[in-house]
């Protein structure tokens, strides 16, 4: 599986578990369209961990590992360019 059908797959997994739906269209957006994120297999990477990571509780209490939407929001925004 490509890296971009990996996730998609865990942006759409992740859905279920709380994953904003406006961030998971901007996600499946991104994976639709393969040329915005040619040269930019680190940041691909680094995404579809955040979204793996994703916890709707991230940041409260204990949850150090996890990974909140804010912060998968930045990582799209840096794909698109706009951070």
């Amino acid at each position: 599986m490509e890296l971009l059908d990996k996730l998609a797959a865990a942006a759409t997994s992740q859905h279920e578990a709380g994953l904003p739906a406006s961030l998971v269209e901007d996600i499946l957006a991104l994976c639709a369209v393969p040329v915005l994120a040619e040269g930019k297999a680190d940041l691909l990477e680094l995404l579809l961990q955040q979204v793996e990571d994703f916890d709707s509780y991230a940041g409260a209490g204990c949850f150090g590992d996890s990974v909140s939407a804010a912060t998968i929001e930045g990582t799209v925004n840096r794909l698109r360019g706009r951070g």
